[in-house]
């Protein structure tokens, strides 16, 4: 019976055990899926906001650079200083003494009372223009190097000076514009001397007419966009934006890559393969470094680049696994409590129907006493009824059980009678006992014959 009590209990309390698992397994469920769901759209959100701010700063930095090479092209000291570098195109012009402006002293000025007169040497064009270009780089740090071009390309200035003399063409890797060219796309390429993403912005030098005399060109290292895109403010830990340029051996990346990478790695992934084909979008999947992230990819056709932006699935969702979580062990901290109730109800449910079964093994084992139903009986609820409708029928097998005793003891006594009145037919029939009948009657006969004898002679 203890093996009974212990397993229904055991049924009861682990069929709650397991509901209750399920339903709390099921709940904390569905809650992290609506969380990832609610989260994910978020994190999609914030991502377009990062990568829209990212193409709008990128565009200005570009508006911004094309606009200071303009400025520079149109630099009187870089217009005044062109002429005695370019290749001669017609006649001499007239000495500077037949040329000067009115007004201009044709000698030299005496610098002071008592010294010696010394002519004012004005500096050459090419020390103008260097020292000119040398305040702009200080000024400028992006800009590796600036170069003056004739029509032909032929560099007749240069920053660098063993590039003068240098043929370098305005296309292939030079971003050439007009001053009022309204859209450029710059051109991104690999520097040969740094290795490094680079570009060359390139614009006629006007002369006063209008017609190009020559061609300023500007090369920039892109530390300032590589600042500007890998700033990640608001994008988490792991949230990253970077700039991908197609080149013919593979993609590359132009900057916000990581430090540990360089920039000649060809890199891919499904973001990346999908801008490279001009598509934009958004999605769950395996960036560069085969890590699991929620990203946004554009390409940038003004630009000519892939912007990316991408935060790891890892922290992307982790408020969604800490609700599930929280939702799991308070449910399950619920349900242990429930399954305390759980086990003292289930044995205020259980104790009627032992009672009821403790009754029926003694009844199995003889003893009719169904005393202990009358607490049981007692119940409006089913076990009550159960109890009642158990306590007649125990009476009901009693009173039956009685009258077949009785029955059985009536019929034990015809059998025996029967029996013996059938075993003493058996020993009269035989041959043995009828002899000895007759010799008894014989004798009795003898004895009454000798009887009557003595009488007749008194």
């Amino acid at each position: 019976m203890k093996l009974l009590r212990k397993s229904l209990l055991t049924q009861l309390v682990s069929s709650f055990s397991l509901l209750s698992l399920i339903t709390i397994s099921l709940v904390s469920y569905s809650a992290y899926g609506r969380a990832r769901e609610s989260l994910q759209n978020a994190v999609f959100d914030r991502l377009n906001v990062a990568v829209a701010l990212k193409e709008f700063e990128l565009n200005q930095w570009f508006i911004n650079q094309r606009q200071e090479v303009s400025v520079l092209a149109r630099s009187p000291v870089v217009i005044d200083n062109l002429t005695p570098l370019l290749p001669p195109q017609g006649p001499l012009l007239t000495s500077p003494a037949e040329g000067a402006p009115e007004g201009v002293p044709e000698t030299p000025t005496a610098l002071g009372e008592g010294e010696a007169a010394v002519e004012a040497e004005p500096p050459t064009p090419n020390q103008a223009l260097s020292q000119y270009f040398t305040n702009v780089l200080d000024i400028k740090p992006t800009i590796q190097s600036i170069d003056i071009l004739t029509n032909g390309g032929i560099v007749v200035f240069s920053t660098d000076a063993d590039q003068t003399g240098v043929y370098k063409g305005l296309g292939n890797n030079t971003t050439y514009f007009e001053p009022d060219q309204a859209e450029v796309v710059p051109t991104i390429y690999l520097s040969p001397i740094t290795g490094e993403p680079t570009i060359t912005l390139a614009t006629p030098i006007l002369n006063e007419a209008g017609e190009r005399q020559a061609v300023l060109a500007i090369t920039l290292n892109l530390d300032a966009i590589n600042q500007l895109i890998r700033e990640r403010t608001g994008l988490g830990k792991t949230g990253e934006t970077y700039l991908v340029q197609p080149l013919n051996r593979g993609n590359i990346f132009v900057s916000g890559q990581p430090l540990e990478r360089e920039n000649s790695t060809t890199v891919t992934s499904f973001g990346i393969d999908q801008a490279m084909q001009g598509i934009n979008g958004m999605d769950l999947y395996d960036n560069y470094a085969e890590v699991p992230v929620i990203g946004v990819y554009k390409w940038v056709a003004q630009n000519n680049v892939g912007l990316f932006a991408e935060l790891s699935q890892e922290e992307a969702f982790q408020p969604a696994v800490l609700l599930a979580r929280d939702i799991f062990l308070i449910g399950l901290g619920s349900a242990s409590i429930l399954l305390v109730l759980v086990y003292v109800l289930a044995r205020y449910i259980v104790r009627p129907v032992l009672i009821i079964t403790d009754t029926a093994a003694r009844i199995e084992e003889g003893s009719y006493d169904v005393a202990a139903l009358d607490t049981v009986k007692t119940r409006l609820d089913e076990l009550g009824q159960l109890a009642r409708v158990f306590q007649g029928m125990v009476e009901q097998v009693y009173k039956r059980e009685q009258r077949l005793k009785r029955q059985v003891a009536e019929l034990t006594i015809e059998i025996d009678q029967s029996r013996k009145e059938r075993q003493v037919a058996e020993i009269t029939e035989t041959s043995y006992f009828q002899e000895l009948s007759q010799k008894a009657k014989d004798l009795r006969n003898q004895r009454r014959a000798k009887g009557e004898g003595r009488s007749d002679g008194v």
